[in-house]
């Protein structure tokens, strides 16, 4: 995984993103419960964020899972490449029987 920070400036000052370790190189590594395509049945696509940006991916994670707002994933396959989180975990710790599986990052493409 590769942390997301704003606050750079580029050589013409404009506002940078920097990741850490940068996106060239390999990710943090941490464990995850599993991550597939997304979907809300019938084929519709799952939407998240205020923009309504579609899911492509959903990783399941376990309870406090340090990722944000436009971190970075590496995923090794299925498929492979690098996905942008889209806005904060969804917390899936509120089942009835007290059971706290962890939580759900959305997950987009990275182009470019």
């Amino acid at each position: 995984m590769h942390t997301h920070s704003a606050g750079a400036e580029d050589a013409q000052g404009n506002p940078a993103d920097v990741f850490t370790p940068p996106l060239d190189q390999p990710g943090v590594q941490h464990r995850v419960i599993c991550w597939g395509p997304a979907s809300r049945g019938e084929g519709e696509p799952k939407l998240a964020g205020h923009n309504r940006t579609v899911v492509e991916i959903e990783m399941a994670v376990p309870e406090g899972f340090p990722v944000g707002p436009r971190d970075v994933v590496d995923l090794p396959e299925g498929p492979q490449g690098q996905f942008e989180v889209i806005g904060y975990p969804e917390d899936a710790n509120h089942g009835f029987h007290g059971w706290r599986p962890g939580s759900v990052v959305n997950l987009k493409r990275v182009e470019g």
